[in-house]
């Protein structure tokens, strides 16, 4: 965390072939990781930082030190993580790793930067992110950073019928290039949007009175699928507190936090 950026662009390149073989299949490990396996994401991260200090720099080092950068945020250490968020902007620059530019965006400006600073001025970031990942083929990624892009425009305060419309513009394109685990985490903050729009006192979403976030969550459930169990209680506790349900909100953030015992960090919306 004490590397300056002086420090950084004067480090030395890795050569060895098979370091840097390795150092590629980490990045994929932890990609993947992220999504189905969090409990290995520390040790991969790590890896890749120490084949990093022990060889030089490559392509995937600014992969590594953006993931450092997000593993730190489970400690509350907001300072150092945007110190190395940075660090890692700055070796995508040097390295000219554009095919991880959408990566390094989304963990950066989607996960670690709007802790120091509002995260209005991360919004066109992402946006820009999303559309460098789908210029280079990483959709995958690209519909990732669609998912924050739009959470953070509710939080916001986008207005919310264009906020819908763009929910309902990127839930077909996450269809069309069959990005399942985008769109089901999407889904939930689509059902708040719909039900705030055409509210009339009506009851939140979580209960009798909606099946589909119910059917949501019981298939998460059932796969332990904890990220969008996660956001179905993020969003849905926003959505009973709206309609005054405190105690049915409160209830949510006990089970939200339950399920994050079980993971690697904690979907924690800036504090």
């Amino acid at each position: 965390a004490k590397t300056t950026e002086a420090e950084l662009m004067n480090f030395r390149e890795m050569k060895d072939k098979n370091m840097i073989t390795a150092m590629k299949f980490l990045q994929i490990l932890v990609f993947y990781a992220y999504l189905g396996k969090q409990q290995s994401l520390p040790s991969l991260i790590v890896q890749m930082l120490q084949l990093t200090l022990l060889h030089g720099i490559c392509k995937e080092s600014c992969y590594g030190m953006a993931s450092f950068s997000f593993l730190l945020c489970q400690f509350d250490d907001f300072k150092a993580a945007d110190h190395i968020g940075r660090l890692s902007v700055l070796l995508l620059d040097k390295c000219k790793a554009e095919e991880y530019r959408s990566h390094i965006y989304v963990l950066y400006y989607g996960c670690v930067r709007a802790f120091n600073v509002h995260i209005v001025q991360c919004i066109d970031k992402l946006l820009h992110g999303y559309h460098v990942g789908m210029l280079t083929g990483n959709i995958e990624n690209a519909m990732h950073i669609a998912c924050i892009h739009q959470v953070d425009s509710f939080l916001l305060g986008r207005h919310l019928a264009e906020l819908k419309a763009e929910l309902d513009s990127f839930g077909k394109l996450m269809v069309e290039y069959k990005q399942m685990f985008a769109r089901n985490r999407i889904r939930p903050i689509e059902l708040v949007v719909s039900n705030l729009l055409i509210s009339n006192d009506c009851p939140s979403l979580i209960g009798a009175q909606n099946t589909e976030m119910e059917d949501l969550l019981e298939q998460a459930t059932k796969e332990n699928d904890t990220f969008i169990i996660c956001q179905i209680y993020i969003f849905g506790c926003i959505d009973a507190y709206i309609f005054g349900e405190y105690e049915l909100a409160s209830s949510m953030i006990g089970k939200r936090q339950e399920v994050e015992k079980t993971m690697s960090r904690r979907l924690i919306y800036f504090g």
